[in-house]
């Protein structure tokens, strides 16, 4: 890999680190039910999207993606560590795994997938 497309991959690498500290880190008790939902879609559901919409949209970009096949990998690569982050957050005391926040993480990885392949277009 050159010095160049390294360069492009550090900033879904720094939002990736970024996601994993903050996602593993305890929770206050106070946390939650303070933000209306959206749609009828809790908040944390709406971040989880984002997030994940956002890691591989950074990860498509780095990788300058075109085709839809390679697209569709790299938004497999953020479900994955999104899954990964969710048995780890198992671990943390104040938090738990999450079958709905991984749904989230999926689709909206799938969803940024999408939006990346028409803009490219």
């Amino acid at each position: 890999m050159t010095r160049t497309a390294t360069r492009r991959h550090l900033p879904a690498i720094a939002f990736a680190v970024v996601l994993l500290v903050t996602s593993l880190l305890p929770t206050p008790e106070s946390a939650g039910g303070q933000i209306p939902a959206l749609l009828g879609i809790s908040p944390d559901k709406w971040v989880h999207a984002f997030s994940y919409g956002a890691l591989t949209g950074l990860l498509a970009w780095g990788r300058t993606a075109r085709r839809v096949t390679v697209v569709a990998a790299l938004a497999g690569i953020a479900v994955a560590y999104g899954a990964g982050i969710e048995l780890l957050q198992g671990l943390v005391p104040s938090r738990g795994t999450s079958w709905l926040d991984f749904l989230a993480n999926a689709v909206g990885a799938a969803l940024a997938g999408a939006a990346w392949l028409w803009y490219r277009r």
